[in-house]
């Protein structure tokens, strides 16, 4: 025990006068009366002189102790108590869900395994729990008692989230250096390399398991406004024997086909259905069963190929012609001062001509030959006569298959440094074309005209356009649909997903969506009825490999060479206060009485 003020300690001085102020009494005079009443009176003031006999009463101590108290707690008197905490890290990640040779699943055995490591442990153990999926993250914000770090752990579920190993190790070398821990234990799938720094204790339960996947799951469109579509599955065999993989797919709940594809161990191959019915929904699976039964299965939608819906803001509409005419688009043409912020939540991708607007976009957006000096982007902009084009970076999407000897944009305007979006394309003065990212969202600006789209006319722009415009709604980039645990952007006019569990919550477009990590298909409902699918895939061929899964490294630190014992200072102060209060209702409630006895 301790005190953190102990020179508050100087106001007991006052315990004294405290003393003083019972033993003063008003001092006899002589006068004249006209009563032995008052006669009687004054003989028994003469008797109570200062400095007489004392005559505590009991209030008088407890007002002692009251100040004793209130002096105390102006010191700030504590108590040390000295702990060993300890973090436990569980693995609930997908890979989790593997069943062992015992019957049940991987975390089963670690909740088991961890549950009696940790009844070993003092009953006054405080325990931090960590989980590592969808990403590591802390169970309960303070420290728990040893019991219900036990039900934690034994509530836990794995997710269809992949383990990320590189975010799981910096965890556990942030934990093993904490000087706040005397130790970790890690419960996982994955072994840690030797050595093993010693503040972690490591629980191993990932036994080599033989895994048939679906790596993934894409669709595409063969032909313009074709409404069949051209399915590739890409399988992978994570056994030591050759293999037979049959790979079945059903739209909408119908079958619709079955393909076979022979692996050698450890090899990958590809199955494809060149022309599948339309439906809402793909659903494909793989057999034989195994011991991993998550990426056996996989769904696509026919949703990640269809429609784009485009706002083309510009005081001249009739460039917005040709767009239309690009399968699963859709324009909405508007002038700039009729533009309302509110039109781009039934966009996904919006389209300045010539003007920006009066804030930041909340969606993907293409500047055409945006003003200079607008307070939202700051562009700071040269005019040139011919935008020639003189370098550009072969490795970005938006020059990908773009013959620049062969595209003259014309007159137009060059951009000077820009502080968040970076040069695509060169000219003599500047930059021409510039791209980059702010506040969740995507933004290209170009120094020339992308427009009217032109299609064959003009090949070079059109694949240039279509480069940009792909870019800015991620065609192509998903037509697989997405993986678990990743966060995926919320389309315009959406309001609420149901999550393939059937849970209903609510949503807002233009913002990453990562309430849940489950594999499965996801309902996007939005404005006037318009509903829309989104497929969600484990799909990760190097989680799916449960064979040969490489050891994680740990880098050892030199505070967590010893064990360490926490001590920590727990104060007092409330506890005063609160018996302060206590006697002071108590002399209180006595003195209420007392007047109550005497009116009486």
């Amino acid at each position: 025990m301790g005190l953190l003020n102990p020179g508050a300690l100087v106001f007991l001085a006052l315990v004294p006068a405290l003393a003083l102020a019972y033993l003063a009494r008003e001092r006899a005079s002589r006068v004249t009366v006209s009563s032995v009443l008052a006669f009687r009176a004054l003989h028994a003031m003469r008797r109570e002189r200062f400095g007489g006999r004392p005559r505590f009463s009991w209030t008088f101590f407890l007002e002692l102790l009251i100040l004793t108290l209130a002096v105390l707690a102006m010191a700030e008197p504590y108590v040390v108590r000295h702990e060993n905490p300890i973090a436990v890290v569980l693995d609930n990640s997908a890979q989790m869900q593997a069943r062992t040779a015992s019957g049940g699943t991987r975390l089963d055995k670690a909740k088991k395994e961890l549950g009696a490591m940790l009844s070993t442990l003092p009953h006054t153990t405080a325990v931090t729990v960590y989980l590592t999926s969808p990403e590591p993250h802390q169970v309960n914000a303070t420290r728990l008692a040893l019991s219900q770090a036990r039900s934690v752990v034994g509530e836990a579920a794995a997710t269809d989230a992949p383990l990320d190993p590189g975010a799981l190790v910096n965890l556990l070398t942030e934990l093993s250096s904490d000087k706040r821990y005397a130790k970790v234990i890690f419960a996982g799938a994955r072994a840690l390399a030797p050595p093993v720094p010693p503040g972690i204790t490591a629980i191993t339960v990932g036994d080599p398991v033989q895994n048939f996947a679906i790596a993934s799951f894409t669709l595409r469109r063969e032909s313009f406004g074709a409404e069949a579509l051209h399915a590739r599955i890409t399988v992978a065999n994570f056994s030591p024997a050759p293999q037979t993989l049959t790979v079945t797919i059903s739209g909408d709940g119908k079958r619709l086909g079955s393909a076979q594809s022979n692996l050698e161990p450890g090899a990958t191959g590809a199955v494809e259905f060149p022309s599948l019915a339309s439906a809402n929904v793909y659903r494909a699976e793989l057999t034989p069963s195994d011991g991993f039964p998550l990426d056996n299965v996989a769904y696509a939608t026919s949703g990640s190929v269809k429609s784009v819906s485009i706002l083309f803001v510009s005081p001249t509409p009739d460039d917005a012609r040709g767009l239309a005419s690009i399968p699963g688009v859709s324009v909405t043409t508007v002038a700039p001062d009729a533009f309302s912020p509110h039109e781009l939540s039934s966009a996904d991708v919006a389209i300045f001509e010539y003007a920006v607007p009066k804030e930041m976009p909340s969606v993907n957006s293409l500047l055409v030959m945006p003003p200079p000096g607008d307070p939202v982007f700051g562009f700071q902009t040269v005019p040139v006569k011919s935008a020639q084009i003189t370098g550009w970076k072969t490795t970005d999407p938006l020059a990908y298959s773009v013959n620049f000897r062969l595209l003259n944009p014309n007159a137009g305007e060059a951009f000077g440094v820009h502080p968040w979006m970076a040069p695509v394309l060169d000219g003599r003065e500047g930059a021409l074309l510039l791209r980059g990212e702010r506040q969740g969202h995507r933004f290209v600006a170009t120094g020339f005209n992308l427009f009217p789209y032109l299609g064959k006319e003009n090949l070079p722009m059109s694949i240039l356009t279509l480069n940009v415009l792909g870019y800015l709604a991620g065609v192509g980039a998903n037509s697989g649909g997405y993986r678990t645990g990743q966060p995926w952007l919320v389309p315009a006019g959406i309001e609420t997903v149901t999550l393939p569990s059937g849970e209903k919550v609510a949503a807002r477009p233009g913002t990453l969506f990562a309430q849940d990590a489950s594999q499965g298909v996801y309902k996007l409902a939005g404005t006037g009825g318009k509903t829309t699918f989104r497929a969600v895939n484990f799909s990760d061929p190097g989680a799916s490999d449960l064979l040969s899964a490489a050891p994680l490294k740990i880098e050892s630190h030199a505070a967590a060479q010893k064990a360490r014992t926490v001590t920590e200072k727990t104060p007092l102060t409330i506890y005063l206060f609160a018996a302060i209060l206590a006697l002071l209702a108590l002399e209180g409630f006595a003195v209420y009485r007392r007047r109550s006895a005497v009116g009486a």
